[in-house]
């Protein structure tokens, strides 16, 4: 699997980061926060991209990966792992969000701030669909190329955010952080389910 030797150890950077920001929301990140208003909040083109980041559209990507794995490689542990990671990233997301209580910047939406999830969920879509489809591809470069759209999709569903001040900065930041590592650990999850699989048939 391409880029496996620092996909897999940058989840551990992420996570730490994540947590480093979550212990700071009150110490140092205004500057960061205000950055980002400054910088994106008058890019109202990046509105158009907030489609990206919403539970229906990722429902109906989710859905195509999982038809894909279905009919093409008859991958039903795959199938599981993309309820999993997405379905199971949202609730996260919104579990994080009650569990942290920070509030948002200046929408009138409901809930909480801390982490996006446009951000969050995006990249695990991202990160996990495409590591499923292309797994066995063997095309180094057409994978990579996957990736980067994928990251660009992430990274415009969480800057959408930032014009309507419906998040911080710094909550996208972190969407995307722990996003990375969730679906990371989720594939991680993957691995292992794949490798007993494999050594009971080896077994038999």
């Amino acid at each position: 699997m391409i880029l496996k030797k620092w996909f897999y150890p940058l989840a551990a950077v992420t996570f730490a980061a994540a947590v480093l920001m979550i212990a700071n929301f009150d110490n140092g990140l205004f500057d960061i926060d205000q950055f980002g208003f400054e910088f994106f909040g008058g890019l109202d083109f990046l509105l158009f991209f907030r489609f990206l980041g919403e539970e229906w559209f990722l429902a109906i990507i989710s859905i195509a990966a999982v038809l894909y794995l279905w009919f093409r490689r008859n991958h039903y542990l795959g199938m599981l792992i993309v309820l999993f990671a997405v379905g199971g990233g949202n609730y996260l997301n919104k579990f994080m969000q009650t569990l942290i209580e920070r509030p948002r910047p200046g929408s009138q939406e409901d809930g909480f701030s801390f982490p996006s999830g446009h951000a969050m969920v995006t990249i695990i879509a991202a990160v996990v669909l495409i590591y499923l489809i292309t797994e066995k591809s063997g095309d180094a470069a057409g994978q990579a190329l996957m990736f980067a759209v994928g990251i660009l999709i992430s990274v415009l569903a969480g800057l959408s955010r930032l014009p309507e001040e419906a998040h911080y900065f710094t909550d996208v930041i972190g969407g995307w952080l722990l996003g990375y590592t969730y679906a990371i650990v989720c594939l991680l999850v993957y691995e292992y389910l794949m490798k007993r699989r494999i050594s009971s048939h080896i077994n038999e």
